[in-house]
């Protein structure tokens, strides 16, 4: 499976230098998952959360509810009256451990070279600013972004291509010039319904969380493992 997988990604990666001759000035990325190593800490607050509800949660379960958890909270039996307390309790577990997660390798310098570049980053995640907050001020990240579009800012959420369209409004860029990075298929989505290009970005240790022929069906335009290989992309 893991050879299947690389021999994907490789693949895609020579597509990425083939194909890659279209200039991008405005940069669309996630947070979670893509920036910032999270998904382990937001896996360990669900899972813990929900087993205070007595439900048993797998971690592929757990993995595809990222981006849109409470959509999933009546399937596994919790009742709408209860959902707002279950998903604050959740959120406060989270909270405790946010701070001490990591970004991924190369993703600072990434972001540094894109902005020297004269491009236009914006954020759009599905984390509340206050918990993005604790890694982007550790790491310095406020002055590289020109707009920053979290779940409390739209009425719909990714794959919705509000937040996208919210983020170029401010950004005053277009689509054409513009392409989403993120790692889910929510992120991909939000690009295809805003007709906007995207990057998948699917290290290794990804296969915890998602399925990549899940993720492939969403037919991101380009498929990287490292984050430096966006400076291929992105020219």
């Amino acid at each position: 499976m893991l050879l299947i997988l690389a021999l994907v990604i490789a693949l895609s990666r020579i597509g990425c230098i083939i194909e890659a001759v279209k200039e991008y000035k405005y940069i669309l990325l996630d947070w979670d998952g893509n920036l910032a190593k999270t998904l382990d800490v937001w896996l360990n607050a669900v899972r813990e959360g929900m087993e205070r509800q007595g439900v048993h949660l797998s971690d592929e379960e757990i993995g595809s509810s990222f981006g849109a958890f409470e959509d999933y909270l009546e399937g596994w039996g919790i009742e709408a009256k209860d959902a707002e307390a279950v998903t604050a309790q959740i959120d406060s577990i989270a909270a405790n451990n946010l701070p001490k997660a990591d970004l991924y390798p190369s993703a600072v310098e990434v972001l540094e070279d894109l902005y020297k570049r004269g491009k236009k980053l914006a954020l759009i995640t599905t984390s509340s600013r206050n918990e993005i907050a604790p890694l982007f001020d550790k790491h310095g990240l406020n002055r590289l972004f020109s707009a920053i579009i979290t779940r409390h800012d739209v009425t719909f959420r990714k794959p919705h291509a509000e937040p996208l369209e919210k983020a170029l409004a401010q950004l005053n860029g277009t689509k054409d010039e513009a392409i989403m990075i993120g790692d889910s298929d929510k992120d991909l989505g939000a690009a295809n319904n805003a007709g906007i290009d995207s990057i998948l970005f699917y290290p290794d240790e990804h296969t915890k969380f998602y399925n990549i022929d899940e993720l492939n069906k969403h037919k991101p335009t380009y498929i990287v493992g490292d984050f430096k290989e966006v400076l291929e992309i992105v020219k």
